[in-house]
């Protein structure tokens, strides 16, 4: 069985972190629109592209970065639940430091980790 996700706590995720352990989880992830077909948005985020199942009536311009909350697949795309806007001037390189190499670091897991996660 399956451990239960903790309320509130949405793991941040780009292209290259999204893993098959997460099938089923809920994701944060932030990254430039390349394109929607209608159905599936593709978003660019860490190295790669990531592909995001959206509502039909989903509008967001191309290049502009957004934050999509939804679940991993079992392809490793996200079902979106929620988006946010976050401007075309947000810093895509200093934001995937934070989560490549700050974010994964064990030294500062009690500010991003649920606190039943965090062991000392």
């Amino acid at each position: 069985m399956a451990q239960q996700q903790e309320d509130g706590y949405y793991p941040r995720v780009n292209a290259n972190l999204i893993s098959a352990s997460q099938i089923g989880q809920i994701v944060s992830l932030v990254g430039a629109v390349d394109g929607c077909d209608g159905t599936v948005a593709t978003i660019r985020c860490g190295v790669g592209t990531t592909k995001v199942i959206v509502e039909p009536d989903f509008s967001h311009p191309s290049g502009h970065i957004m934050e999509a909350i939804g679940c991993v697949n079992d392809d490793l795309s996200i079902q979106m639940f929620v988006s946010r806007d976050m401007g075309s001037d947000f810093d895509m390189g200093v934001y995937n430091e934070l989560i490549t190499k700050v974010m994964a670091n064990p030294k500062f897991a009690e500010y991003f980790l649920p606190p039943s996660a965090i062991t000392m």
